[in-house]
């Protein structure tokens, strides 16, 4: 008994001291593993709204090309031409200002032009795509690129190759789509063949 009494004496437990230098490691790698899960649902939360801006922007580019004959609001104007004239005046084709929530109006409209604008306006809203500030802005304007040497072309963007008269410089159209998010800090563009 008085051996197994001087062996329990000399065993050493763990102070108290050394408790808590544990227990701060422990905390520190924890904190460390919090902030990382914070981020990660943070960059989820980014890619999820570029993933929705990149199908939204494609669902744009469909729109038009399969729809450019289409009628407008102007009598007997197609589609493609409503959104050339609105080129010409020097306004976006459609815009739409930031931190939208869709729009009011119900039913649907006699011209596909503003069938899609409702539609656009619908998708692109704070119900779908979130909104961070005032530059989160959404748009859609149409270029023109051409020989301005070929016979009756007058184009903002010129081709200034040699032209020979082959008409393989005739006038093109290109749809841009912009899509502002993160207060304008993230842009996506989608450009594509109208014409």
């Amino acid at each position: 008994m008085i051996g197994l009494h001087n062996k329990r004496k000399s065993e050493k437990g763990m102070t108290l001291l050394e408790a808590l230098v544990s227990t701060a490691i422990i905390g520190i790698g924890f904190v460390a593993i919090f902030q990382m899960v914070n981020y990660s649902v943070q960059s989820i939360d980014v890619s999820g709204e570029r993933t929705k801006s990149n199908y939204l922007a494609g669902m744009v580019a469909e729109d038009l090309i399969s729809e450019k004959h289409s009628n407008s609001p102007t009598k007997d104007v197609e589609l493609m031409d409503y959104l050339i004239l609105n080129k010409v005046s020097g306004t976006s084709s459609w815009r739409m200002g930031s931190c939208s929530s869709g729009t009011s109006s119900s039913g649907s409209f006699t011209n596909a032009a503003q069938n899609k604008f409702k539609k656009w306006d619908d998708r692109f809203s704070t119900r779908r795509i979130k909104c961070k500030g005032n530059q989160d802005i959404k748009f859609l304007k149409v270029f023109d690129i051409c020989n301005n040497s070929a016979s009756g072309n007058n184009c903002k963007y010129n081709n200034a190759q040699a032209y020979n008269g082959t008409g393989i410089y005739d006038k093109w159209y290109l749809g841009k789509v912009e899509i502002n998010m993160n207060n304008g800090s993230k842009k996506k563009y989608l450009y594509f063949q109208i014409h």
